[in-house]
């Protein structure tokens, strides 16, 4: 997160221009960028769980002229978790550059390192009519050891007054050597049955797009167009070592004392190449009538072997639409309408190596987005997701899957977020959601694991008088609710809800800028997720972090 300038949260048609994925939307993480004014920050951290954080961010100019700008950030990380035998270490040089070298035209070039040391949890279990907290099943010998890397090169180009050309390409490697040590699945109401697993995992992506942006004068409005094509293609090579059930493990009192048992080979190859193409259009049809639509072809091919021995080429490729509506009879109010499909290729396996079928989605969404009085913003919508051929863990074997059949969730959204004055700021949602399998040959009519019907949170922001001191301080507090859930699939058992607290404190002083955070704040034990009696995330425990920022030119 210290590389991240901001997130958008794009619901609906972004599909179209980020790629395959589901309809409901897209999480777009913007990167941090060099900026011509130079600006440094040192951030440290420190927290429970002997957490120990430092973040060092500089941008500015390499000449007088300001066409050549540069960023580096770092960033390193110690600290445990509160499971015991997970540590959560890791590191991160982020250097990069932008030319401009003319009037519209802009090249950027980016370079990342990352390693981290973090072993596979393992999570906590549900048995005997509860869920079993605070244990641990990670052997202390578990190990994780992962490096990434990533260049990336981005030109943008204006060709027009109204046209610009922009063209991205992006290299991305990983190697992975984990030692995977603690359970498979229940062999009784209290015992585990073993999972060990000695992982060497490399896998490198290389990514290129090209996109035409244009403004047209029409008509029958103004146009805003974009068109693009994007290539990506992947190579993962895993080479294991697998053993289930050379050990058990206590559910209420795991003994790690024993030794290592003796794997067999599992090893597999994915390859795979995807083409996209798209275009993309919103047309002002006038001051108060706005309608967009799209459309992306995609071409996937992959093939696969298991140890050694070749599985099946697969070969899919589906066209996807999207279009909406919207209105604006005065500029605080805006009712908006809008469909959209979605196409991802399902690049896991079964157990005969055989590729799923793609995953297919259809949403609708109705919804209104209002502004009142200049400082309160509402917005409420109502949706209905269909998705098809989700991959699910397959009950024989987990390290393979399943097809879950078709899916549809609908709900209803509510956020209202503002200033109720000067000094106090706010921020309410809420969600209606159900989700139901409406095609499946064992679990049609039941409820999707892991989804509450009611959820929601507030946060209170309080900027406190500033009295006699020098400096702004300020308060923040906030709820987190989620109704109770079904843990699996089979609906077999339920997970409870949970209300969490948190808290902020912050002061402000010129460059230094200090800040408070409280995570569950009551130090409840609640689920945060699930999926199925062996797979129950228990969420964090009470957090503590005390964060120091100075900035600096």
């Amino acid at each position: 997160m210290a590389l991240v300038e901001r997130i958008e949260i794009l619901k609906g048609q972004s599909s179209v221009l980020y790629g395959s994925g589901s309809p409901g939307g897209t999480v777009n993480y913007i990167s941090k960028q060099p900026q011509a004014e130079n600006h440094n920050k040192i951030s440290l951290a420190l927290g429970n769980y002997d957490l120990a954080r430092g973040v060092f961010d500089s941008t500015g100019s390499l000449n007088a002229d300001k066409t050549l700008l540069y960023r580096f950030i770092g960033a390193g990380q110690l600290g445990d978790d509160f499971r015991a035998n997970v540590s959560n270490n890791r590191a991160t040089l982020a250097p990069s550059l932008q030319w401009r070298y003319a009037d519209h035209g802009t090249l950027d070039l980016a370079l990342e390192y990352s390693h981290e040391t973090q072993p596979y949890r393992f999570d906590n279990v549900f048995t005997q009519g509860q869920v079993v907290y605070d244990h641990s099943y990670v052997d202390p010998r578990a190990q994780s050891d992962r490096a990434h890397w990533r260049v990336s090169m981005a030109l943008s180009q204006q060709l027009l007054p109204d046209w610009s050309l922009h063209l991205s390409g992006q290299y991305f490697h990983v190697e992975r050597d984990d030692l995977l040590f603690g359970f498979f699945t229940f062999t009784n109401p209290t015992t585990l049955s073993g999972y060990h697993r000695d992982v060497h995992n490399h896998y490198d992506q290389f990514s290129l797009r090209g996109e035409l942006h244009g403004e047209i004068e029409s008509p029958i409005g103004d146009h805003h167009l974009i068109v693009g094509i994007e290539r990506t293609e992947m190579d993962d090579r895993l080479n294991s070592l697998r053993n289930i059930g050379g050990f058990t493990l206590d559910v209420y009192n795991p003994d790690f004392n024993h030794p290592p048992p003796t794997g067999t080979q599992l090893d597999r190859d994915l390859h795979s190449i995807e083409y996209g193409y798209y275009l993309t259009d919103r047309i002002d049809l006038n001051r108060y009538w706005h309608v967009s639509g799209g459309m992306r072809y995609s071409q996937f091919t992959a093939e696969n072997s298991q140890n050694d021995v070749f599985g099946e080429l697969t070969d899919q490729g589906a066209f996807t639409f999207n279009g909406g509506l919207a209105f604006t009879p005065t500029d605080w109010l805006t009712p908006y309408f809008g469909y959209s499909e979605s196409f991802l290729p399902n690049e896991g396996t079964d157990r005969n190596r055989h590729f799923l079928p793609p995953k297919q989605g259809q949403q609708f969404e109705f919804g209104i987005k209002s502004r009142w009085f200049d400082r309160l913003n509402a917005s409420a919508a109502v949706y209905r997701l269909t998705q098809k051929n989700l991959a699910q863990r397959d009950p024989t074997d987990p390290d393979f899957q399943v097809a879950a059949g078709e899916i549809q969730s609908q709900g209803l959204e509510l956020e209202l977020a503002g200033d109720l004055n000067d000094a106090l700021h706010f921020i309410a949602n809420y969600s209606w959601t159900k989700a139901e399998f409406t095609q499946h040959s064992t679990l049609q009519g039941n409820a999707f694991r892991s989804t509450p019907q009611h959820s929601g949170a507030v946060w209170l922001k309080y900027d406190l008088p500033q009295w006699q001191a020098q400096g702004h301080f300020d308060l923040g507090g906030g709820l987190v609710l989620v109704d109770q859930r079904q843990g699996d699939d089979a609906n077999s058992f339920t997970v409870p809800g949970y209300i969490r607290a948190d808290l902020s404190a912050g002061y402000r002083n010129g460059p230094f800028d200090v800040r408070l955070k409280i995570e569950n704040l009551l130090d409840k034990r609640y689920v945060s997720a699930s999926l199925f009696d062996d797979t129950v995330v228990q969420g964090n425990r009470l957090l503590v972090r005390g964060v120091v920022n100075f900035s600096f030119q």
